[in-house]
């Protein structure tokens, strides 16, 4: 490899993020959601468990090596548009949707959200939130 291949590979290998996908505020059970979406989740609770008024679902899913987040986000968008039925009637009850970008505070990495994603995002009802986190370390 010459020197501005290595460069470009060791460049493109730092980019890393994470990807939440979290519902909230809704009395679904784990199960349910869990067999819907078709993925355990990382962590979880049902309304009454534990002291919790409220079931809460959260997937995390990591990617290395890429840089523009928000097309991952888009196509996580295009997912839930294949399951719009459970989402609706996830909003519907006072439920939120929520699919978070968690960035490393210790490089610069950068994304634009395009118009078709924000419309199916307004469109489904799915809030898109970005969390900056000094400490974000890549899974072993």
């Amino acid at each position: 490899m010459s020197e501005r291949e290595l460069s470009d590979f060791a460049t493109k290998t730092a980019y890393y993020y994470s990807i939440r996908l979290l519902i909230k505020n809704t009395n679904i059970p784990v199960s349910e959601i869990t067999a819907v979406l078709g993925m355990e989740p990382d962590y979880s609770w049902n309304a009454g468990e534990g002291g919790h008024g409220d079931t809460m679902w959260g997937h995390v899913s990591w990617t290395e090596g890429q840089r523009l987040f928000f097309d991952e986000v888009g196509e996580i968008l295009g997912w839930l548009e294949g399951r719009k039925d459970f989402v609706s009637r996830l909003l519907s009850s006072g439920g939120e949707l929520h699919v978070i970008v968690q960035l490393p505070g210790v490089l610069n990495i950068g994304s634009d959200l395009m118009p078709e994603p924000m419309l199916l995002a307004s469109r489904l009802g799915v809030r898109i939130g970005i969390e900056v986190l000094p400490d974000l370390q890549r899974p072993k």
